[in-house]
């Protein structure tokens, strides 16, 4: 080689990149927009989407440590898109949360190009519901819930100790920093301090399992709270209930099928028996402490 060709070669060229294409020009042909979404309630699409990612792995006996990891991130996502669907379906179906959100602002491409039922969900564009923080903020902002509750706390603490798991597989291949170290007991996890997460298919199976039994628990208690807010007094759009099924049905079946499941193994109860115990609870029980 010359001595010119050595003083003009390229030093950078430490590794072999070949020819840079832009194979992205066009990202929206990557999408599917024939994608028809379907009325199931947002319980019942978690757990399709759950089913869809158990398919990858269920049958093996072992899988790599990169493999897991990426299934605990579809696992999260499945989550977060439960929470952001049952969002989206009570302020599309309830008076109170619907009128709360006139104020609140929406990006204008949303405006223009969402279809009106997914409107609402525009809403939640600057929420992150991979952690417990999130959840409870737009709980507060949308259904104004401000303390979820004792049980329902517990809950959420455990399932920040998951997300810490998957803000590491996002951020860090796998590896835990000092952020997430503190966020789960640096005490007990200085040990593990740049180490990479490794699940194996026993604790990625308790995990999924966890987590499906932490979305059955939240939904359940969304439901719960969106039945006890329509009794209240202090509530401006209070339901008038008139304490008998038939005349009633048009309006409980609404709420019943936004939290409904057909997809579980154990399918929900019938509108009319939940409808049922809600009578009672609320009814019966209270004109006996009047009396």
């Amino acid at each position: 080689m010359s001595t010119l060709s050595v003083v003009s070669a390229d030093y950078s060229a430490i590794t072999s990149i070949g020819v840079i294409t832009l194979p992205f020009a066009d990202t929206s042909s990557l999408f599917d927009c024939a994608y028809p979404d379907s009325d199931l309630s947002a319980v019942d699409k978690y757990i399709e989407n759950c089913k869809e990612i158990n398919k990858l792995w269920v049958d093996k006996s072992d899988i790599s440590p990169e493999f897991s990891r990426l299934l605990l991130l579809g696992y999260v996502s499945a989550v977060e898109s439960y929470v952001r669907t049952v969002l989206r379906s009570i302020i599309n179906t309830d008076s109170k949360a619907q009128s709360d959100a006139h104020s609140y602002v929406i990006p204008y491409g949303a405006a223009l190009y969402h279809k009106r039922p997914f409107l609402a969900e525009a809403l939640l564009e600057g929420y992150s519901f991979a952690g417990e923080s999130e959840i409870k903020k737009a709980l507060n902002k949308f259904l104004e819930i401000s303390n979820c509750g004792e049980e329902m706390q517990s809950l959420l603490d455990e399932f920040e100790k998951i997300c810490q798991m998957r803000h590491c597989c996002v951020h860090r291949f796998g590896k835990l920093g000092a952020h997430n170290g503190i966020a789960l007991g640096l005490a007990s996890h200085s040990q593990a301090l740049e180490k990479p997460l490794t699940l194996d298919v026993a604790s990625l199976s308790d995990i999924a399992s966890w987590l499906m039994s932490f979305v059955k628990a939240l939904n359940n208690y969304l439901f719960r709270t969106m039945l006890d807010r329509s009794v209240n007094p202090k509530n401006p759009y209070q339901v008038t209930w008139h304490w008998s099924y038939s005349k009633d049905r048009t309006r409980f079946d609404r709420l019943y099928k936004l939290f409904a499941t057909t997809k579980d193994s154990t399918i929900s109860p019938s509108a009319k028996e939940l409808y049922g115990r809600f009578r009672f609870a609320k009814k019966v029980v209270r004109n006996k402490k009047q009396k």
